[in-house]
């Protein structure tokens, strides 16, 4: 052993005597918004872990490396489960819990008014905000009657693995196809994305909204009460690199 080595069973024990009332890590269990039905092996709760150290450290640096930092996150904290796979639907409220047990319920926010754009520092309670749970007759995929063509469609739930399609209005468009599985009983998806371009804008908008369905899954959205103007806007809370950070 060498002259430093025959100090290290002091430190050790130094480093257990001052963390030997720190509270133990805790994880918590949630309930998935679709309660795990599409998931192999069924997942209806998951297991989530608060932000450690190193894990800050990394998503300080994540963006200059060209790595999604919210992704980053869903990698480091959720247990027993492949976040690329996770929904889009159950990914919000995951994406939540972890934010508030790693840094409490309220989240400070900058935000700007939609009725007079006065700019106002809030804390936004994420406690309160609301969870729609997938009904029962809801599946993945799931068949739907276009309203123009009178035509059925099979169309499938976005995960996070096609965040990269859904970018913005353009991308959505372009890569609508991607999630058809089957059009008038058809699945060939070169089939399905040059029919896709010739459909009423009716059709279209049905297929988005029942691809997306914004109405499932955590309701990101808080009222804002306006001190300079006395207005209450409806605002979606702002889930950026900085949501995981406690200023």
């Amino acid at each position: 052993m060498s002259n430093l080595d025959k100090f290290q069973p002091d430190r050790d024990a130094r480093m257990e005597r001052l963390f030997s009332d720190a509270p133990v890590e805790t994880e918590v269990v949630i309930k998935l918004p679709t309660e795990g039905r599409f998931y192999v092996g069924g997942h209806s709760e998951i297991t989530i872990s608060p932000i450690k150290f190193e894990d800050e450290k990394q998503l300080s640096t994540s963006v200059k490396n060209g790595i999604n930092p919210i992704n980053l996150m869903l990698s480091k904290c959720v247990k027993g489960l492949d976040t690329n796979s996770l929904l889009l639907i159950d990914k919000i409220l995951v994406l939540l819990k972890i934010r508030e047990i790693s840094y409490g319920e309220n989240y400070p926010a900058h935000v700007v008014c939609p009725k007079c754009a006065a700019e106002a520092d809030i804390n936004i309670d994420l406690s309160k905000l609301v969870v729609n749970y997938l009904p029962q007759d809801v599946g993945d995929p799931r068949e739907i009657t276009l309203p123009k063509l009178k035509k059925k469609a099979k169309v499938r739930f976005p995960r996070v693995s096609d965040e990269q399609f859904l970018n913005n209005q353009e991308q959505i468009y372009n890569n609508m196809w991607r999630f058809v599985v089957e059009l008038d009983g058809t699945s060939d998806p070169v089939f399905i994305s040059r029919a896709i371009p010739k459909m009423h804008i009716r059709d279209i908008k049905f297929i988005l909204n029942n691809i997306l369905r914004s109405d499932l899954g955590l309701d990101p959205k808080f009222i804002l009460h306006c001190a300079e103007c006395g207005g209450e806007s409806l605002l979606t809370v702002p889930i950026n690199e900085n949501f995981f950070s406690v200023t």
